[in-house]
């Protein structure tokens, strides 16, 4: 008895799915084979961690090189350096040659998760826009203990840029490899932990807007805001500026709470209201994005309670009009209504 054509095709694709899923190594085996041991020991010093990426809910990992570790430390991770493991998981399956297509770029939900995001995964945001629009900086965390190294002589050539906390980019060196679960791609640095508003705002030199923040006694409630989009106007900008605002004003019309907005999210079009009340319109021209009118120079410094961009012009609030009562009847009004209620009176009184 013959099979039928497609049962032979079924047969065959079932035949192919299964030598692919035995010879596909597991996670721990294809970071080793791919250059990233030491990555792979530190993930596996630690159950908690190890338990995260064995899950099979993040697909996609961006594993540190060897070179990026001096050293390795065998006992259990700190929370901190939990989290910077953590970090490095993502959800879904991020393949290269289509994130490399995708502008401005893609956000992707890592396994971190904050309080400050309502117990959702921090992001992390590839950028994928034209060198001439982006300001990318790269900087290494000095807070994981297992030491990341700088390798400044590195001229491997970056398959996909990544920008993580302060707005530091993370780049691709090596990509699409598959494991029993997904992809993994090496990278030449860990991501960057987001840290608070006001510690970004410092450590971006962001000196102004930190100044501003001090300034308008609301460091503390902006830290521990839940899900905010800010704008940060560059020093410059705050220079050029001739504004009778006040501190707490001039603020608030920076900041957009119960909302973050990755430059992905900021479409042409969008409107955000700011916390004073005020709205910001996105426009996106020849690539280049603006709010208000003022350009986005740096995108997607991300907070460990939302997302910062940084414009070149400060967003000057309107002045405050506060509005005018309804005045009094005058006597000539009062006495002209109560002519035509006596008219009505009579007139009725006819009928």
């Amino acid at each position: 008895m013959f099979q039928r054509p497609w049962a032979i095709v079924l047969s065959l694709l079932s035949i192919t799915a299964l030598a692919v899923s035995q010879t596909t190594l597991g996670l721990i085996d294809t970071l080793v084979a791919s250059g990233a041991s030491k990555f792979a020991s530190s993930i596996q010093s630690d159950p908690e961690v190890l338990q995260i990426y064995l899950s099979g809910e993040f697909q996609t990992i961006f594993a540190p090189s060897d070179s990026v570790f001096d050293s390795l430390q065998e006992r259990a991770l700190t929370p901190r350096q939990r989290q910077q493991a953590t970090i490095q998981a993502t959800k879904g399956e991020v393949n290269l040659g289509i994130a490399s297509r995708t502008l401005p770029g893609a956000i992707l939900e890592t396994a971190n998760k904050s309080p400050q995001l309502d117990d959702k995964g921090q992001k992390v945001i590839t950028d994928t826009r034209p060198s001439n629009v982006t300001r990318p900086t790269k900087r290494w965390n000095p807070q994981f203990s297992l030491r990341p190294r700088q390798a400044s002589n590195n001229t491997t050539p970056s398959l996909l840029r990544i920008t993580a906390g302060l707005g530091n980019t993370t780049n691709v060196i090596k990509g699409d490899i598959p494991f029993n679960g997904g992809l993994i791609h090496i990278t030449d640095s860990f991501f960057t932990l987001p840290e608070s508003l006001s510690s970004t705002s410092q450590a971006t030199g962001q000196t102004a807007f930190a100044g501003l923040l001090s300034k308008s006694n609301m460091t503390s409630t902006l830290d521990s805001t839940h899900s905010v989009t800010v704008f940060f106007p560059s020093n410059a900008a705050f220079s050029a500026t001739n504004t009778t605002a006040s501190p707490p004003e001039l603020l608030t019309n920076h900041v957009v709470a119960g909302t973050v907005s990755y430059l992905p999210d900021l479409t042409d079009g969008t409107i955000l209201k700011t916390q004073r009340g005020e709205s910001l319109a996105i426009s996106v021209r020849s690539g280049i994005y603006y709010v208000n009118g003022a350009r986005i120079t740096q995108a997607n410094l991300i907070l460990s309670n939302g997302v910062g961009h940084v414009i070149d012009k400060v967003l000057t609030p309107k002045p405050f009009t506060p509005p005018v009562p309804a005045s009094a009847p005058t006597k000539a009004a009062k006495l002209a209504g109560a002519i035509s209620v006596t008219s009505f009176l009579v007139l009725m009184s006819l009928i």
